[in-house]
């Protein structure tokens, strides 16, 4: 099979690129305002130690809570991009893909044989990375700083979602 993209079309893999890019400029957007009210609050309040610290904790833990959920929710979009991409393409090749039990990222990787698309190393291993960071942050017990997302590991995640859907762009044919 092959990654076929019809003209003008929606299901493409540049969509997903640029979906995935604007979320990150929203998150952007959201941490500029986030430091804007941090700002104003101290000059209302004023710069007393105390208000200091408390301003502080609270930018903190606004900007850390933003990247917890922007980064769990990227990966659930990932998962659900994938589905609906390859479901396409594989009926744009007459086919069909099977979304067998397992790990998502190893079903990918299966259905990325299928359509003879080899990713750039690296790009696989940080998705895969996510994902297990992912079900950390769901499903083990208790909360540990350890394992908190930081700004650096939610851009390393998303810099990897944009670049799977780049490379998959790069690699569709265009058909009528």
């Amino acid at each position: 099979m092959e990654l076929r993209r019809k003209f003008n079309d929606s299901s493409d893999a540049a969509v997903n690129y640029i979906q995935v890019s604007h979320r990150r400029e929203a998150v952007g957007y959201a941490i500029a305002g986030i430091k804007k009210i941090h700002g104003l609050n101290l000059e209302l309040l004023g710069c007393d130690p105390l208000t200091l610290e408390m301003e502080g904790v609270m930018q903190a833990w606004v900007v850390e809570t933003l990247f917890q959920g922007a980064y769990m929710r990227e990966y659930h979009l990932w998962e659900k991009d994938c589905k609906a991409y390859f479901s396409a393409m594989a009926r744009r090749n007459g086919g069909t893909v099977n979304m067998k039990p397992g790990p998502f990222t190893d079903r990918i990787r299966d259905i990325l044989a299928l359509f003879c698309v080899v990713l750039p190393t690296g790009i696989f291993d940080a998705i895969e990375r996510m994902r297990d960071r992912v079900n950390v942050m769901k499903h083990e017990a208790g909360l540990e700083l350890e394992h908190f997302i930081t700004e650096a590991d939610y851009t390393a995640a998303i810099e990897a979602l944009e670049e799977f859907w780049n490379h998959l762009a790069t690699a569709e044919r265009i058909v009528s």
